[in-house]
């Protein structure tokens, strides 16, 4: 199912490239699949269409990490938890907030083993 909407939201992308919603939807759909890039390139878009949209970021970094780039993720959290301040956005910055701290965590039980 999840390769039909797709295929949906694709084709509805091209026709409206500047709607990030879509490509927010489109993000998703990639997540499910555990499409780590493709969900990646897709919110990158959707940041680039507005910047202010926080759970893309959340979103962003959590694909990141999910394709090892801990420092990625941890930069795209960081930059989303200062526009959650700017936007008043709370309980991102609360979520955001959380998922830096495992990040780091994990960074430094890596750094513990080697």
């Amino acid at each position: 199912m999840s390769q039909e909407r797709i295929a949906a939201l694709l084709s509805l992308a091209e026709q409206q490239p500047d709607q990030e919603m879509i490509w927010y939807g489109l993000a998703n759909e990639y997540l499910k699949l555990e499409q780590w890039g493709e969900a990646a390139n897709a919110l990158r878009r959707v940041i680039t269409l507005n910047a202010d949209f926080t759970a893309a970021y959340q979103m962003l970094g959590t694909a990141l990490m999910r394709q090892g780039d801990v420092e990625e993720a941890r930069r795209v959290w960081t930059q989303g938890i200062a526009v959650a301040d700017r936007t008043g956005a709370w309980k991102a910055r609360q979520h955001m907030e959380g998922l830096l701290a495992g990040a780091e965590e994990q960074a430094r039980g890596a750094d513990f083993c080697d």
